[in-house]
């Protein structure tokens, strides 16, 4: 029996309570037997989504082979063609150690993880239903990092939303420290590439909330844009700041509660920069506290 990792039962301690891991077992169609001792489950259309110590594995139903077989091939080689924004993205992006058909029919992808990473529906339930319009920016403003990649590798993911994303806090290093992967602040989007197109490419399909903005002209033609993923950040956003969007400063208020976008993911981007400075002055790093 292969295990993913020695240790059968892993402890996370936080001020609220316990969580102690569970197993579920799934075997390949070659025979070989995987024990996977999660800490966190949900449940998405496609099927099921578990959290390990290392890994986010994806258990994808028998009928939606096409959906699997569309997340393996948009990931299985990224194009590098800017150095320094394939510095930002690149562990926001799904490293598939491994993906198979499992012995009853379903798939598996398992998707290493960089770090401590927690899904950022955890997070938003530890805040209780609202982040901090200053955590939200933060998120935001590593997303607009990943569509303006998307742009220059002429993809759309098509399922920017709260359930698809991933993310490590990060920490401020102090003068002289030395920095490493478990300090940054990471988005990871690696969920939702069952639905990412090229260019051109005619949708499969996308997540309820993402439907929901998508332009209208998308929905009639069946094919996406780059707006789509800009409104997708604009909707998630509002649902990450919960009852604190009162609260927010007016510019990034009327970012998040507007439908118009740039010509283009760039130009977006820069818009974006200048909500933050409106909003929050000065970039600063605003350390989040999280213990799941």
């Amino acid at each position: 029996v292969l295990l993913l990792y020695s240790q059968a039962i892993t402890i996370l301690q936080d001020n609220k309570n316990n969580k102690i891991s569970k197993a579920v077992c799934i075997k390949s169609i070659k025979g070989q037997e995987y024990k996977i001792h999660y800490t966190h489950h949900s449940s998405f259309r496609l099927g099921e989504m578990y959290i390990t110590k290392d890994y986010i594995v994806y258990i994808v139903k028998s009928e939606y082979r096409k959906y699997y077989e569309n997340y393996i091939e948009k990931t299985k080689h990224y194009s590098k063609p800017d150095k320094k924004i394939w510095g930002i993205v690149e562990y926001m992006l799904p490293n598939v150690e491994r993906h198979f058909e499992c012995e009853e029919g379903n798939f598996a992808i398992f998707v290493k993880k960089p770090c401590e990473i927690y899904s950022l529906r955890e997070i938003l339930e530890y805040f209780e239903g609202k982040l901090e319009p200053e955590y939200v920016a933060s998120i935001l403003t590593r997303l607009y990092y990943f569509t303006c990649y998307m742009g220059l590798v002429e993809m759309n993911h098509n399922a920017l939303t709260v359930d698809n994303l991933f993310f490590a806090p990060g920490r401020e290093v102090e003068e002289g420290e030395s920095y490493t992967l478990h300090d940054m602040r990471i988005v990871g989007v690696y969920g939702g590439w069952f639905f990412t197109t090229y260019l051109e490419e005619k949708m499969q399909g996308v997540p309820k909330q993402v439907y929901e903005v998508m332009p209208n002209e998308c929905k009639k033609r069946g094919y996406s844009s780059f707006e789509v993923d800009e409104l997708a950040i604009k909707s998630l956003a509002k649902e990450l700041l919960g009852t604190e969007i009162e609260s927010t400063p007016k510019p990034f208020f009327d970012w998040v509660n507007t439908n118009k976008v740039a010509r283009d993911a760039y130009e977006e981007f820069c818009n974006w920069k200048k909500v933050i400075k409106s909003s929050f002055g000065a970039v600063r790093f605003v350390n989040m506290d999280v213990s799941i």
